[in-house]
């Protein structure tokens, strides 16, 4: 049938990837389900639950929340992710929380790292279960 009518052949996909395309340009918060390709320039708070990759003709300013961040153009602010690969045309700039790191040679990053949160929530978690173990054998 037509666009409108019937039942359609063509599902929706669950895994499919979302694109700003080239020459697009975005400001504010966006959430994406999967993942998402920027070609374009995004400036604002990013949020993707599997994977985000900044192409080479790509631009993002601001932070950006994801599994998995693939970086091949440019991209300052603040980055929360498990894993981050800066390829060798990708610029980072800015703060990143993650424990895998890795920058192919011709990447470059300027910035802080720092250890993911989940980790360091787990860490002080248990530097306080230490201390309280600890005031708990003075006091007997």
């Amino acid at each position: 049938m037509g666009i409108f009518g019937g039942s359609s052949t063509v599902k929706s996909q669950s895994s499919a990837t979302t694109l700003i395309a080239e020459g697009c340009s975005i400001n504010g918060h966006i959430q994406v389900a999967t993942q998402l390709q920027i070609d374009g320039h995004v400036e604002g708070q990013i949020d993707a639950v599997k994977q985000i990759k900044i192409s080479e003709s790509g631009k993002v300013l601001g932070e950006i929340n994801t599994e998995k961040l693939i970086i091949n153009g440019h991209f300052e602010g603040i980055c929360y992710a498990n894993y981050i690969e800066i390829l060798s045309c990708g610029r980072v700039s800015g703060t990143v929380y993650s424990d895998n790191l890795s920058i192919e040679p011709g990447g470059k990053f300027t910035g802080i790292t720092n250890p993911s949160e989940k980790n360091i929530a787990q860490q002080e978690a248990l530097d306080l279960d230490e201390k309280v173990t600890l005031i708990s054998s003075d006091a007997i």
